[in-house]
């Protein structure tokens, strides 16, 4: 790289780290009626404790998200076993395949929202099974691929429906939260990816 380059680089990341900071100072000098943004946790002390099993690993809160969402027909979700798994600013975002002209899109949905829509709709049994795990972590985040399949009852010997669901986890004071899980489906010319069928942790 020549000199000159150099130069250049150094320029733009010294502009990126000014602009960074003043970011961060504008916080505090905003004057007395700004209202800074607030972490998730510490603003909701009383949120649902979980069972330890829960959350205390990567695969165990993948799965407790599994078995909070499952139910037999004509249940109702157990709501505080779902909204512990989460922060409480968390949420489920189902994605929406566009076609005919329409495009793609999500919906946003806040676990208490989430399991409200799913005893409306509890008409059927759902029972979710984890397939296999892809994990990267770093900090105090990680990210799962999570490949799923769906049934209506647990002896059903094949799924209605598989899948992956994207996992944002935050490890914060000796357990996992949920901070964001987002998921897509199979459908023709869109199959789970072989290496996807495996656990894999990077």
């Amino acid at each position: 790289m020549s000199i000159l380059r150099r130069q250049k680089c150094a320029l733009v990341c010294l502009a990126f780290g000014l602009l960074v900071c003043s970011r961060m100072q504008a916080f505090g000098q905003a004057g007395p009626d700004a209202t800074p943004p607030m972490p998730s946790i510490r603003q909701h002390p009383d949120w649902p404790r979980p069972s330890p099993d829960d959350v205390s690993s990567i695969p165990g809160i993948v799965q407790a998200f599994a078995e909070a969402v499952s139910l037999p027909a004509a249940q109702k979700l157990d709501k505080d076993r779902l909204r512990s798994l989460f922060v409480p600013d968390g949420r489920i975002v189902i994605g929406l395949v566009g076609g005919h002209g329409r495009p793609s899109d999500v919906i946003l949905l806040s676990p208490e929202r989430y399991a409200a829509l799913a005893d409306q709709q509890a008409k059927q049994g759902f029972f979710d099974r984890i397939i296999a795990n892809q994990v990267q972590r770093f900090g105090v985040m990680a990210h799962v691929y999570a490949s799923y399949e769906s049934r209506r009852a647990p002896t059903d010997a094949h799924p209605f429906v598989r899948g992956i669901k994207s996992f944002e986890l935050l490890s914060s004071a000796n357990r996992w939260y949920i901070v964001q899980v987002y998921y897509d489906w199979e459908r023709p010319g869109n199959p789970i990816p072989d290496s996807y069928l495996h656990d894999h942790t990077l």
